[in-house]
């Protein structure tokens, strides 16, 4: 599932994914089934959605946002404030 998201990220959502690896662990990542099916199916905005609605988002609230809206925009002017 991780690979087939992977294919159809472009930059910055491929970023994404790679940090929500390294903060949660590839094994972390790969629970976010749903998600990364979305991905893989194109549907950014529902990935979105489900990363927001994860017990990661509560965790890491602002981090969460800001990943989430890279991943329904492909940008990352959600990291504007920050760099």
């Amino acid at each position: 599932a991780m690979l087939a998201a992977l294919r159809q990220c472009n930059p910055p959502r491929s970023d994404v994914l790679y940090s929500m690896a390294y903060q949660l662990g590839v094994d972390g990542l790969a629970a976010f089934k749903n998600t990364l099916l979305m991905i893989a199916n194109g549907n950014f905005s529902g990935a979105a959605e489900a990363m927001l609605a994860s017990l990661w988002a509560r965790q890491t609230p602002k981090r969460a946002q800001r990943q989430a809206e890279m991943m329904r925009s492909g940008t990352y002017a959600s990291y504007q404030e920050v760099l």
